[in-house]
């Protein structure tokens, strides 16, 4: 056995005075938790993959208590802000604890879990930090990056405002050696552009400033150099890089190819912001068509009394094909503020603000009386309405309900629209199926009036489909002075047209491709009161196409007095809205659900009109009774047919037997023809009496599970509170505030593209394509003139024309300039509009080194 190493004599240590502690006693006082141990209740428990480690919150529910076994490691704050906290759930997470375990006891998602964990294991304390604070934590905008930023900034854009944000984040990534994202200075960004920064500066005054990091991470210059640049105590920590001696300042900031105050390009000499004081220079702008709208992007902020600027920068994306939110992140923010100032970058905050201005109803109200104001007098006293349905494909547990798109029943939501009649829509609202559109009606068309403030004598006409056919609705129509209907008779049935008794007849043109490519359709009519109801006018129309071809339908309405070609043309022209329908959902995105939010049906007690229907468990009876009828029928109807056939078989039997007979010799062909007739009739009923005795039992069976079904029926509760089926089922419905919002600004810019699109129609006179000629035009780059007294827009579109069409649009613009539009963000800044050419550009770039 080998023997134990024999270890060198230590020098014994040199005594140590002991010092004095307090009793025992007082020290049991001083910690009474070690006297009695923490309870809580257990939110993390062992399992297989974790046997020690078990975690308890303590009955105030403020600390959390974790054990190593039966021992107490660690008491760490209940808070998931707290550090301590997270670091807990990364250790643990670390240890191989089950990453859904540890989700569903601290209600933490999982990727926060594994990037904490990760950011531990890296062993970079700066990374840690980072990681800790979260991912809204402005920990890369420290006081000596601020400060930098104010100095540089006033430079940047006397050098060139175009682009001064991009060159400063790459001076700081050049100085600092770190890189910074635009919303990470937004804030600061925002500041600077409003104005001179505030008098006391990021830091303590009472602290001296940090000095600039080393340039051997972005700069490249020695670390000494730095340390040699003097360091202010006032205002800012860092000094200009004008003051830095040549020699000693950083790449980034020297530009040799762009000398300050050149008037070239987006240059300007002193405004750090172009709405503010333009200088006279050349801007090229991406969305420089979009100033066709001038006028009403300066309105739109103004519908409120607290100015909303967001709505003129919706507006203007709407305008230039962004139909959501999201998909503004394609268009050129700096190009937006030399049209609209400053904008809100990014979907992000655009969201933010859109759901606290849908919330304010007071809004929607100005923004549809705008719409309203916009057309004008045409708006008139007759509407069309209608439901727009949107087929909704997602995993909400929306209402079902008819949907055109898929020719079936489905989860939809409906937009209830009103049009005028010439086509422009004037409100709407979004809703679901839980009332149909008879009941949903009247609350529409109240609120209606009440939003778009129409006079108390008005009464308007309002033209629906067959979607409102009903005789109760229509009692309550003739008993209504307040308004008029008009409709179509459903289930209408074609009768012999009587030319003579014809009380009248009428055309209508539709035009196709052009002014001079017509198509006439013939009409005419009988009218007389409704035999269904004689309050409501029966006007039968009988209506020829151009190629001669005719239909006949019934056309009701509760409005006796006016004039019968007036009512005909207004339900013949109901394609006007069907046509808008696809027109807002291809170029202006009304499908667009824009938020996904929802409400449990249990949370809008109070708020929807219960009524009483028929109960799911009757409707689930009625079902399978029709089931169950439906094969019945058949049996029956097939056991009459095949007992009303073996009755004739029965009596034509005895005459072929007596002709058989009566014959000589079997070898005749008469013979042969007669006996196959009788073997026949023999083999047909065999087969009757064998299906026979099946298709009995059938029917019995059928008889007994309807009989069955009677019972059930007749102990099974007939109706029931829809609002209650519907909070049993979990039924949600979407909140459409957000949707209605940015519908109310798409309808809007409907009608303004419509109304700024009419010259152009009238001068090209092509109907194909005059709306996508003219919304390119309004969506094409230019470049902006700025003058003294006006801004001359060489608007520069991405399509080629030719004579006729540049002669069109060369007069559209003349008719734009002769309005008098002024900039959005200048008052009396007259706009000129131009077609430009590329052979009138020169090109240049300044290339940074």
């Amino acid at each position: 056995m080998p023997e134990a190493p024999i270890l060198p004599a230590v020098p014994e240590p040199a005594p140590i005075t002991p010092i004095p502690s307090p009793p025992v006693e007082l020290q049991l006082e001083a910690e009474p938790a070690l006297q009695t141990p923490p309870t809580g209740q257990l939110l993390l428990g062992t399992d297989k993959r974790n046997p020690v480690f078990a975690v308890y919150q303590d009955d105030s529910g403020e600390r959390l208590l974790v054990f190593y076994g039966f021992e107490l490691i660690e008491i760490v704050n209940n808070d998931s802000a707290d550090p301590a906290f997270k670091l807990l759930l990364a250790r643990l997470y670390n240890a191989r604890v089950k990453l859904s375990a540890l989700c569903e006891s601290f209600q933490v998602d999982p990727k926060t879990i594994r990037r904490w964990g990760k950011a531990l294991l890296q062993g970079d304390p700066a990374e840690l930090v980072r990681v800790l604070e979260g991912r809204g934590a402005r920990h890369k905008l420290t006081p000596a990056v601020e400060n930098f930023a104010r100095l540089r900034w006033p430079d940047l854009v006397a050098e060139r405002s175009y682009g001064a944000v991009g060159r400063l984040l790459l001076e700081i990534q050049s100085v600092f050696g770190m890189e910074i994202s635009r919303s990470g200075l937004q804030g600061l960004i925002r500041i600077l552009k409003g104005g001179s920064a505030p008098e006391d500066s990021s830091l303590p005054q009472e602290d001296p400033p940090p000095s600039l990091p080393s340039p051997e991470v972005g700069a490249g210059l020695a670390a000494q150099e730095w340390a040699e640049v003097p360091q202010e105590t006032g205002e800012s920590g860092v000094k200009s890089l004008d003051e830095i001696p040549a020699d000693k300042a950083p790449d980034s900031a020297v530009q040799p190819t762009v000398p300050p105050g050149t008037a070239s390009g987006n240059n300007t000499h002193s405004a750090p912001f172009f709405p503010k004081d333009p200088a006279e220079s050349l801007y090229w702008c991406d969305h420089a068509g979009v100033l066709v709208f001038a006028a009403a992007l300066a309105a739109i902020s103004q519908v409120s009394p607290t100015p909303q600027r967001i709505l003129a920068q919706w507006m203007a994306a709407l305008l230039l094909g962004a139909q959501n939110i999201e998909q503004t992140k394609y268009l050129n923010w700096e190009d937006l503020e030399l049209i609209l100032g400053g904008v809100v970058r990014f979907p992000t905050p655009q969201r933010a603000q859109l759901k606290a201005l849908a919330a304010d109803p007071g809004l929607l109200d100005e923004l549809w009386r705008f719409n309203q104001k916009n057309l004008g007098p045409a708006v008139g006293n007759d509407f069309y309405f209608d439901p727009h349905t949107k087929h909704y494909t997602g995993e909400q547990n929306v209402l079902k309900g008819w949907c055109p798109k898929i020719r079936g029943a489905d989860k939809v939501l409906h937009s209830d629209f009103l049009h005028t009649a010439q086509g422009a829509p004037i409100y709407f609202e979004t809703t679901d199926n839980f009332a149909d559109l008879r009941q949903r009606f009247g609350g529409v068309i109240g609120r209606a009036r009440q939003a778009l403030q129409w006079p108390t004598q008005t009464v308007p006409t309002f033209i629906v489909d067959r979607g409102i056919y009903g005789a109760e609705f229509f009692e309550q129509v003739a008993g209504d002075p307040t308004f008029h209907l008009i409709t179509w008779q459903k289930g209408f049935t074609t009768q012999p047209w009587d030319r003579t008794q014809v009380m009248g007849q009428t055309t209508i043109t539709r035009y196709r491709n052009s002014s001079t490519d017509v198509r006439l359709y013939g009409f005419e009519y009988v009218e007389r009161p409704w035999e269904k109801n004689a309050l409501l006018r029966q006007i039968v129309v009988q209506a020829t196409d151009d190629k001669a071809r005719t239909i006949q339908v019934a056309i009701l309405t509760d409005d006796l007095k006016r004039a019968a070609i007036e009512i005909i043309k207004l339900m013949f022209q109901r394609w006007l809205q069907e046509n808008d329908f696809k027109y807002l959902d291809k170029h202006f995105g009304i499908n667009q659900i824009t938020s996904y939010r929802s409400i449990e049906y249990e949370k809008l007690r109070g708020q929807v009109e219960d009524r009483e229907v028929k109960s799911a468990a009757r409707k689930a009876l009625d079902r399978k009774l029709k089931q169950v009828t439906e094969p019945l029928k058949r049996h029956l109807l097939a056991e009459e047919q095949a007992h009303q056939a073996h009755q004739l078989r029965a009596g034509k039997g005895p005459e072929l037997a007596a002709k058989l007979a009566r014959e000589s010799s079997a070898d005749t062909p008469e013979y042969k023809e007669l006996r196959r007739q009788v073997v026949a009739l023999k083999a047909a009923d065999l087969r009757y009496e064998t299906t026979r005795l099946e298709r009995r039992k059938s029917i019995e069976q059928g008889h007994k599970e309807i009989a069955a079904l009677q019972v059930q029926i007749a102990a099974t509760q007939a109706h029931e509170s829809r609002l209650e089926a519907m909070v049993q089922a979990d039924m949600v419905k979407m909140e459409g505030q957000c949707k209605r919002l940015l519908d109310v600004l798409r309808i809007t810019v409907r009608n303004l593209f419509y109304q700024a699109l009419q010259p152009f129609k009238k001068a090209y006179d092509n109907y194909r394509d005059d709306h996508d000629y003219f919304r390119k035009l309004t969506q094409s780059p230019g470049v902006m003139e700025v003058r003294a007294q006006e801004i001359v827009i060489h608007l520069m579109p991405r399509t080629n024309y030719g004579r006729e069409l540049r002669k069109a649009v060369i007069q559209a613009l003349e008719g734009i300039n002769a309005l008098g539009l002024e900039h959005p963000c200048l008052p009396g800044r007259k706009l000129k509009f131009r077609l430009g050419q590329r052979s009138e550009m020169e090109l240049k770039m300044n290339v940074e080194a």
